[in-house]
């Protein structure tokens, strides 16, 4: 019985979170798109341990450039706003 306390209230903290009800979301529409890319979740066998750190190592770089996208994104936001009057 605690189990199941312990997993209702897990899903109650989620529905309330609206970070982690979108990470939820975002994570079940990458499961949909990966099983509708290569037809299945991904398994540990699919790649060795080196390729899978390959695939982590290009992952995670495309993470920083879209780092990168989003300051200059910002900053450039943050230039405009200061060029216009505030009302």
């Amino acid at each position: 019985m605690a189990i199941a306390m312990d997993a209702q209230h897990w899903m109650d903290e989620l529905n309330k979170n609206q970070i982690l009800h979108n990470v939820q979301k975002l994570l079940k529409t990458q499961t949909e798109k990966g099983i509708q890319k290569y037809g299945t979740t991904v398994a540990p066998a699919h790649y060795t341990f080196t390729e899978w750190l390959e695939h982590l190592q290009q992952e995670m770089i495309d993470a920083i450039v879209y780092c990168e996208v989003l300051k200059f994104k910002y900053a450039h936001l943050v230039t405009l706003e200061k060029l216009i009057p505030n009302e």
